[in-house]
């Protein structure tokens, strides 16, 4: 899931206390959670909580229909429940952006009071994975904006609210493009989930999303270097491959690299087994591929050291965007790509320009990459893996 609503790893495991009680409570009406601590409901939330759960009851037909078939997670669940949203006269989008927002108008409307730093008030339903859904309640008053942040889940096939929160508007933007961001001041020095948060309120061409679904974000951004860098079949120095190893391996055989990623730990990956995923998404050949990772001739093998914690990267990696495509004929397709980064209010941190050529049986070929603009060292958020020396220093030399 792009956005963390309970914030940290520590955060999910208050999530499943909060399960466990609202389990063994029937879901109690008067008593809900707000940053992990139990309290008791005031007039303003016990309506908020009435008419929340209310409205997400009216999905629950939905609901018992996607759990029945496996399918919670689905788009096309989010999409019945942002249509129901809509067909209530509510503004509605998924959490990770890939549907269409319905009733855009009115976030745009608000966007232009506060702009104008008039009075204006807001709703905006956010569908999660799993059929929770996430209310944001922003006011302004032409001075300042305020937001309350309220959640239902299911828990026995019953919809609950099971979190709520208030806080003052740290900034705000909306772009160009159509993306609106809204931030929670976090101190210096806050180790929870960033406060930011972005949603799209322009449509986006279907064929551009679904270009995007297809080829682009089961690369994405997190942990590889594929998008960020420039490389073609002539030249792959730039990219990683034991990150594209990892990222790619579960793509093509639907389960987990077979190694356990364990810090300090290496492995011998037999040369047909390493080289099988990269024939498979680049027309590259076996040399290429050896002089680009750490082949040992006298093997047959392919060194490789799992990422630990001293190479381990960030999170809250941007998402992808295809904003325009172009046929290059053969079958080839140019895919321009910008990167969405909430966490820094950028719904264009980076822009670059992917070469794929789709393939018989959904297959696909990975040609080129060349990056069309970045911001100084907007990238920060991909850490490469260690390099030799390094690996040196923190295990073998001191047996961490």
């Amino acid at each position: 899931m792009k956005k963390n609503i309970y914030n940290t790893c520590k955060g999910k495991g208050v999530f499943l206390v909060i399960i466990c009680i609202i389990f063994l409570s029937g879901c109690r009406k008067m008593d809900f959670f707000e940053e992990g601590k139990l309290v008791t409901q005031t007039i303003q939330q016990k309506k908020i909580d009435a008419e929340f759960v209310d409205l997400i009851a009216g999905t629950k037909e939905l609901y018992d229909n996607a759990l029945e078939k496996n399918q919670l997670n689905s788009l096309k669940f989010q999409k019945q429940l942002i249509d129901y949203l809509g067909n209530k006269g509510n503004v509605a989008v998924d959490i990770n952006n890939q549907i269409d927002m319905v009733h855009a108008e009115q976030v745009e409307k608000f966007c232009e009071k506060a702009k104008q730093r008039k009075k204006a008030n807001v709703i905006i339903y956010s569908v999660v994975e799993g059929g929770t859904v996430v209310r944001y309640e922003l006011n302004t008053d032409g001075k300042g904006m305020d937001a309350i942040v309220s959640t239902v889940h299911w828990i026995n096939s019953n919809p609950c609210m099971d979190y709520y929160h208030e806080f003052k508007v740290h900034s705000w933007n909306y772009t160009e493009k159509g993306y609106f961001f809204i931030e929670e001041y976090k101190p210096p020095g806050f180790d929870g989930a960033p406060g930011q948060t972005g949603f799209r309120v322009k449509p986006l061409d279907q064929k551009l999303r679904e270009l995007n679904q297809r080829y682009v974000l089961p690369i994405g951004y997190k942990l590889n270097n594929m998008l960020i860098t420039e490389w073609n079949e002539q030249d792959y120095s730039n990219l990683n491959f034991y990150d594209l190893y990892e990222l790619m391996y579960p793509l093509l055989y639907g389960k987990d690299v077979p190694y356990v990623a364990e810090a300090g730990v290496e492995y011998q990956i037999p040369k047909d087994e390493f080289e099988n995923v990269f024939h498979t998404y680049f027309q590259i050949k076996s040399e290429q591929i050896q002089e680009n990772a750490n082949y040992n001739l006298s093997t047959q093998s392919y060194q490789y050291r799992p990422r630990g914690i001293h190479d381990c990267e960030l999170p809250y990696e941007p998402y992808p965007e295809v904003i325009s495509y172009e046929e290059l004929g053969n079958g080839k397709l140019k895919l321009v790509i910008e990167a969405v980064w909430e966490k820094e209010k950028s719904d264009h941190a980076i822009k670059s320009e992917l070469v794929v050529q789709p393939l018989k049986n959904g297959k696909i070929h990975y040609l080129s990459n060349k990056v069309l603009s970045s911001k100084e060292d907007e990238a920060r958020w991909y850490r490469p893996r260690l390099t030799d020396e390094e690996w040196t220093k923190f295990y073998a030399d001191t047996g961490e």
